[in-house]
């Protein structure tokens, strides 16, 4: 619907508003420009802005555009659920927030001994993954995938735990956190949600807020976790490591 190239040169707030008119295609024909402002919690000058960096003379201009557009173009969200989710998700990565949490994390695993992935299922896999990874890039780490492996004492006293959840509210997780809080561990949690449980627990929280998708039968999650490989290789490639 726009060339790729502009795309990739908006701004934050710009891709806020691009993200939201690709939600709302068949809407944006009846929006008028301060409806779109106040929907993206911008200024109409933004819009404006956002318009011309798109190569529109104006919002009326972008309308009509979208509008033809739209009656050939199937939606992008016809191939794939969480596009959009992902697409905001990776430009976030870049923006000061990301990189100020970002920072922290780094801070954390270097004051402790090592780190320790924990998850269960396919947060299971990913910690093997993790833990691979860390290892692979000097950073010394081991990991957990059974939600019942003791905690005894003084157990994993100035580790990292790297927690994987996709809800933030898995039970047999939460309990071990609890243990291993009362030895002073410190806890970074990847999730998809940051109200969850798992991610108060945590000294520092990443959420990617993906679409909850699910297998045939509804009782199997298939929640993208592509958020998480990234999240987990940027953490690898960031710390730093001290012989």
């Amino acid at each position: 619907m726009f060339e790729i190239e502009k795309i990739k040169k908006l701004n934050e707030t710009e891709y806020q508003i691009y993200n939201f008119l690709m939600a709302h295609v068949a809407d944006v024909s009846k929006m008028t420009i301060r409806e779109l402002a106040q929907m993206t919690h911008v200024s109409a000058a933004t819009i404006v802005r956002f318009c011309r960096h798109l190569g529109f003379a104006g919002f009326s201009e972008l309308k009509f555009h979208m509008m033809q557009a739209s009656e050939f173009e199937p939606s992008i969200e016809s191939y794939y659920a969480n596009f959009l989710e992902l697409n905001s998700f990776l430009k976030g990565l870049t923006g000061t927030k990301f990189q100020k949490k970002l920072s922290q994390a780094c801070q954390i695993i270097e004051s402790c001994d090592y780190s320790v992935f924990m998850g269960i299922g396919t947060s299971g896999a990913l910690a093997k993954y993790g833990y691979r990874y860390f290892n692979n890039v000097g950073i010394q780490s081991s990991v957990i995938t059974d939600p019942y492996f003791p905690i005894v004492g003084n157990g994993y006293k100035n580790a990292c735990m790297i927690v994987l959840s996709v809800s933030g509210e898995t039970e047999e997780i939460i309990e071990q956190l609890a243990k291993l809080k009362k030895n002073c561990v410190k806890i970074i949690s990847i999730t998809n949600d940051e109200e969850g449980t798992i991610s108060k627990m945590s000294d520092l929280n990443f959420s990617y807020y993906m679409i909850d998708e699910f297998a045939s039968t509804k009782s199997i999650k298939l929640t993208t976790q592509l958020p998480v490989l990234a999240l987990i290789e940027i953490l690898a490639h960031h710390v730093k490591i001290t012989k």
